[in-house]
């Protein structure tokens, strides 16, 4: 205030020395004179009262601050409400297969606040894994059958066509064989939109929902340790022939679309075989996510992925977080 009161009292010793170099070369009247020096006395005097003893304030529309620029991540960088997760668990199992293990990752970034929470964009990828035993029956099998028993019994007729679509009498090859199906599943949901309830911060707890589409991978193997029919009445020396032409077996091992065995330079460079399959599919789930501290958190994690083709299959698990 005193040096609002020197800066406004050294102005007025200007003008006042100005007004009277005016008034030595006969610019400006006395009274003129007289009159600027009592504005100049009354208006430095408003300009040190209080504002609520000032001049009325002004009918023009007051003019708004102008807005804040959002928050930079960098270069002060800190909690901006994002998720990196990984997740374990069970399966239903894709096919009406058995029960089997679940892995994913996910990503979640916030995109805005919504009444009771917030909403994020998730970007997940998970493995889905199972396997049962069951049978299967190989149409190869059956045709390579025929093949052989024609070949050596051509008379064989009405018979040979027996043997060989039974896998039984003369057939050197099983045509229903004892087989472990395995098939693999791998999601990627890239669009994906969550919503947190942060209610319930207070205790902790942050339940969620979210709904998102994705596309599903499958690769299925059907292996099998089926050989050569021992049994066969083709005879032994027979049975060793073809063994020998063919090995163990050209249906034994990990069979392509459950029929045949791959060549046997695929296994030896662990080349895998099988069949694959590609669809579109949607994803929805919550769960219920306790926060340990800022930067931590554990959930219980509940999906339904629905595929067409009989491959929809749920998913439970156990869902760990580390927030930044």
């Amino acid at each position: 205030m005193q040096e609002l009161e020197d800066r406004v009292r050294h102005l007025e010793q200007l003008v006042q020395t100005l007004v009277e170099n005016q008034r030595g070369r006969g610019a400006i009247s006395p009274e003129s004179a007289d009159s600027m020096m009592a504005e100049l006395a009354g208006g430095a005097g408003n300009s040190l009262l209080p504002a609520s003893q000032g001049p009325a304030a002004s009918s023009e529309p007051k003019v708004e601050p102008a807005r804040r620029l959002p928050q930079e991540l960098l270069p002060q960088l800190g909690k901006i409400g994002a998720q990196v997760s990984f997740t374990a668990g069970l399966n239903s199992g894709p096919f009406a297969l058995n029960r089997g293990s679940y892995y994913a990752g996910a990503i979640d970034l916030p995109l805005a606040l919504v009444p009771g929470g917030r909403l994020s964009y998730e970007i997940s990828a998970g493995l889905a894994q199972t396997s049962r035993t069951g049978t299967i029956t190989s149409n190869v099998a059956q045709v390579a059958n025929l093949a052989v028993l024609t070949t050596l019994n051509p008379n064989g007729g009405l018979a040979n066509v027996q043997d060989a679509l039974s896998g039984t009498g003369s057939a050197p090859f099983p045509v229903t064989a004892s087989a472990n199906f395995k098939a693999q599943v791998l999601q990627l949901v890239p669009f994906s939109l969550r919503y947190d309830f942060t209610r319930l911060d207070r205790c902790r707890l942050r339940p969620y929902a979210l709904m998102g589409m994705g596309t599903y991978v499958t690769i299925s193997t059907q292996n099998t340790t089926a050989g050569l029919r021992q049994n066969s009445t083709l005879g032994s020396t027979t049975i060793n022939l073809i063994s020998g032409l063919l090995g163990p077996s050209p249906f034994s091992g990990a069979l392509i679309g459950g029929q045949i065995a791959a060549a046997s330079q695929l296994p030896a460079r662990n080349i895998p075989s099988g069949q694959g399959g590609f669809d579109l599919g949607l994803q929805a789930g919550g769960g219920l996510e306790y926060r340990f501290s800022n930067s931590l958190s554990a959930a219980f994690d509940a999906r339904y992925n629905m595929v067409p083709d009989g491959m929809s299959y749920h998913t439970l698990a156990a869902r760990w977080g580390w927030h930044f």
